[in-house]
């Protein structure tokens, strides 16, 4: 009798050894799934946040410096610029010519409708009033701004890879540029890279912001 009762508690030792192990398996397996799901959770929401940031951030923006690197494709050829740009808030904007050097000094200025052209090297000015063209002209950081403020969501899609966010703007008909696309570098938002495309996806400008302050 005591050796069966010993093979009896023996075999209900084993029966409890099993089901712990059953159990912490189980436990196990739940928590690495949970742990997943979470993380997939998080990392969308996480590209959810980026996204809704980037359209906060060009939004916001009012105000700006930069030196832009600026290729200029056409079907003959393509020219390349170096040029300090600005925009302030209360909608002045100012282009200045340093490459290539038979346009250096060649300075754009427009404000409320008037546009200023000056050359500083020949001490030469002439001023246009009532001149809208550089209101969108596409050489601008707020050009794109503007644009994408009045393009319908639908139009307007937004990535990112492991270093940049990436706008991508599609306007309306148009006989010159069709899509723009703004590259901004994730670690300081700034900037990086417009693109401008025809009707059939060519390159028409390329914009490089070689150094870009946001004010």
């Amino acid at each position: 009798m005591k050796i069966l009762a010993k093979i009896r508690n023996c075999k209900k030792t084993y029966l409890f050894i099993i089901m712990l192990i059953i159990g912490i398996s189980l436990f196990l397996f739940i928590k690495i799934n949970k742990n997943t799901y979470k993380k997939l959770n998080i990392g969308n929401t996480n590209i959810n946040q980026t996204l809704d940031n980037v359209r906060e951030y060009i939004l916001k923006i009012e105000q700006y410096e930069a030196k832009i690197e600026v290729t200029v494709n056409s079907n003959k050829n393509t020219n390349k610029y170096i040029m300090e740009q600005s925009h302030t808030s209360d909608n002045i904007d100012k282009l200045k010519i340093i490459e290539p050097s038979n346009l250096s000094g060649v300075e754009i200025t427009y404000n409320n409708g008037t546009l200023e052209v000056k050359n500083s090297k020949l001490n030469l000015s002439k001023i246009y009033s009532n001149y809208p063209y550089i209101e969108d002209n596409n050489l601008w950081l707020n050009s794109f701004i503007k644009d994408y403020k009045n393009t319908d969501s639908k139009n307007i899609k937004i990535e990112e890879n492991e270093v940049e966010a990436i706008v991508k703007l599609e306007l309306k008909e148009s006989d010159k540029i069709k899509y723009k696309t703004l590259y901004l570098d994730k670690k300081t938002s700034k900037p990086t890279k417009l693109i401008l495309q025809n009707n059939n996806k060519q390159d028409i400008i390329i914009i490089i912001y070689n150094e870009i302050t946001i004010k």
